[in-house]
């Protein structure tokens, strides 16, 4: 079915924009994309009207650039709300880069986004192809095949319940595809229950019993909840049934993923005050089945530092886990909130050292909210600040500090930026840029006394230069 398209964009994705387009009309799709040839003002706003006023769906791709105030992707997703005020079945937003949920319209919030993990045109293909067919159309190709089959091979009664087994299961795959869409959102609990129903209308379904425990995994390793309102052990209680099916599992890799998640709800539900937990069994189990596993080594290792023991045997743990290529940048989360769980300056140094092995791999970053406090505690407060430094080398200090927080440099916090830096600049023997750097602290006209006394004691030492 030829479906016309309306793709939306920024227009630092455009590479990617052509790339869908391309996919798309691959497929038979009619699709809209280019602006190039379209001048400003009015004779810019009227063809694109008229393009996403003449589409069947519009696909908007979302970055942070797209969702920016003055953009044009913004009046064009205003066109798509006159033409559809629900978006359902009509607009298909795509994560092409990582957005801030706050800053995403409410409209495109409103439907299940596409979060591809692979080739993000071809799983656009995939969508389109999903919401252009009718649901009916959808589940008789799904079981076209095993029908001719048994209207061939089947008759009377038995053959009558083969067909409605065949049936049923196909509208479960479509649940199936929804709770996946749903997951893939973090929308876990819409996506539970869709798991759930596919389970309780194909009751044998592969796809489903997977389906679900690997989105209970997922659910628990991105787990948040609101005070008041739900616990930590509401949600771990949901989803242990699913994991304590994978675990007695044959396949070692995915007993021993389910067996520490088994570990990491007990830590979870310790946390809302259950006693008599031990998350350190599961684990155990979870590395007899699978020595080098991941979240095992990964969930130990963040349990260890929630305790107030040496460093030595969690970063054991931790090496391990990342010696693996599986759920790395989880696995540097939980090592990150396990060494900020409890101050100590051996912890900060640690994180400082976590910080700057990140960097020289290449690895990526996500919040340096708490990795700011250790910097600000060391270095605007002064707490055992010798010590700090020594941490790294002092070129590797200011590389790791400049890579973690260039967002800081033009912030509120714009003083303590400075006043960090120049700090490093100095210890890694940069005299004449810390000077300057110092004196950028000044100019802000700072009004805490410590820190414009840190400042003049610095400009002191290095009056000379």
């Amino acid at each position: 079915m030829q479906v016309d398209i309306f793709v939306s964009y920024a227009s630092e994705q455009r590479t990617l924009a052509e790339e869908i387009a391309l996919a798309l009309r691959a497929e038979g799709h009619r699709a809209f994309f280019d602006r190039t040839q379209l001048t400003d003002g009015d004779a810019y706003n009227a063809p694109l009207r008229e393009a996403i006023e003449g589409s069947d769906l519009l696909v908007f791709l979302v970055s942070p650039e797209a969702v920016q105030e003055g953009r044009y992707t913004l009046t064009e997703l205003g066109f798509a709300e006159k033409k559809w005020p629900s978006p359902t079945g009509h607009v298909l937003p795509v994560m092409a880069r990582p957005t801030d949920a706050a800053s995403i319209p409410p409209y495109l919030r409103a439907v299940v986004m596409l979060r591809p993990a692979g080739s993000i045109p071809a799983e656009v293909v995939a969508a389109v192809e999903r919401l252009s067919k009718p649901r009916w159309l959808r589940v008789v190709r799904r079981v076209a095949l095993p029908l001719g089959v048994l209207v061939v091979l089947s008759a009377g009664f038995g053959g009558w319940r083969a067909l409605e087994s065949s049936r049923t299961c196909g509208r479960a795959q479509h649940l199936i595809d929804e709770a996946e869409l749903q997951q893939g959102a973090g929308d876990y609990a819409a996506a539970w229950d869709r798991f759930g129903e596919g389970l309780a209308m194909c009751p044998g379904s592969a796809a489903a019993l997977q389906g679900q425990e690997r989105l209970a995994m997922d659910w628990l390793d991105n787990i948040r909840v609101t005070e008041g309102k739900q616990t930590f052990t509401e949600i771990a209680n949901k989803v242990l049934p699913a994991l304590s099916r994978a675990a007695v599992d044959k396949d070692n890799r995915r007993a021993a993923d389910a067996l520490a998640h088994l570990g990491w709800a007990d830590f979870l539900r310790s946390r809302d005050g259950q006693g008599g937990l031990e998350p350190v069994h599961y684990y155990q189990q979870a590395l007899q089945r699978d020595p080098d596993n991941a979240y095992a080594h990964a969930f130990w290792g963040h349990y260890l530092l929630t305790g107030d023991g040496d460093l030595q045997e969690p970063k054991s743990h931790f090496a391990k886990a990342l010696a693996s290529s599986a759920a790395k940048p989880f696995v540097r989360q939980l090592q990150l909130t396990g060494l900020t769980w409890r101050t100590s300056p051996d912890r900060q140094d640690e994180v400082a050292r976590v910080a700057n092995d990140m960097r020289v791999k290449g690895e990526a970053l996500g919040s340096v909210s708490n990795i700011w406090n250790v910097y600000y505690e060391r270095l605007v407060w002064g707490h055992d600040r010798e010590n700090f430094l020594a941490a790294l080398s002092p070129q590797d200090h200011v590389a790791t500090f400049e890579w973690l927080f260039p967002k800081y440099a033009e912030s509120s916090n714009r003083y303590a930026y400075l006043l960090m830096l120049a700090q490093l600049q100095e210890n890694a023997g940069a005299r004449a840029q810390a000077r300057g750097t110092y004196q950028s602290v000044l100019a802000l006209g700072v009004n805490s006394g410590s820190v414009v006394s840190i400042v003049r004691k610095a400009l002191q030492r290095l009056k000379h230069d």
